[in-house]
């Protein structure tokens, strides 16, 4: 497999592109990023990621994974959170399609909904509603819910989630389990597995479907 990466720096991306590398039949791993990551085991494509197409010359490859994201709280106005959050995953996309990804995976979030009134949950919505209409031979959408994970960054509404979550989690009502947060563990194995599978069509994994996986 020769995978393109969006997102190495995160929490989810960083924790695949390790498990990758441990996997008998390890990818060949080009990340795309900001700022160097001094990755071990694949290329580092580094800019200001506003033209993706042409830091891509010269490269192929026909899987593609973009784990990026962040908050309206860090990204400090919706225009910085849209860039980052919809404008720069297309951009990944449509430049990954023209050299030659067939197998697109994509991580969104539980609730992810083009008419939501959720203005977060729409940004991905509509992230997912552009990427489908790019008519990739394999598409697979993740939908987590909360993640359980170290992260570098603090973010005080996960961190005061997963504390209550930790505390009561074994009497968490069944009725929310759709709802119930994921180890990050879990969610890059779930993952990893799809990467290597790239069922044809339209795959959509709600956050239960992982937890079970």
């Amino acid at each position: 497999m020769k995978l393109f990466m969006l997102g190495s720096s995160g929490l989810v991306g960083s924790t695949c592109y390790s498990k990758l590398l441990l996997e008998k039949e390890a990818p060949q791993i080009v990340s795309f990023s900001r700022r160097r990551l001094n990755l071990h085991g694949g290329q580092e494509r580094v800019s200001d990621l506003k033209d993706i197409e042409t830091l891509m010359t010269g490269l192929d490859a026909d899987t593609a994974l973009c784990s990026v994201g962040t908050t309206l709280k860090k990204a400090k106005s919706r225009a910085a959170f849209e860039e980052v959050d919809l404008n720069l995953p297309l951009r990944f996309a449509v430049a990954a399609k023209n050299h030659g990804v067939k197998n697109f995976h994509l991580l969104t979030a539980l609730g992810a909904d083009p008419i939501s009134k959720n203005y977060y949950l729409r940004i991905k919505g509509v992230l997912e509603k552009e990427i489908r209409s790019l008519g990739f031979q394999s598409l697979n959408i993740y939908r987590p819910s909360l993640l359980l994970g170290h992260r570098d960054e603090f973010r005080l509404a996960e961190e005061l989630a997963t504390g209550v979550y930790r505390r009561f989690q074994a009497i968490y009502p069944k009725v929310l389990n759709k709802y119930r947060p994921i180890e990050v563990e879990k969610l890059t194995g779930f993952i990893i597995r799809k990467l290597f599978e790239n069922p044809n069509g339209v795959q959509v994994y709600e956050n239960q479907d992982m937890l079970g996986g």
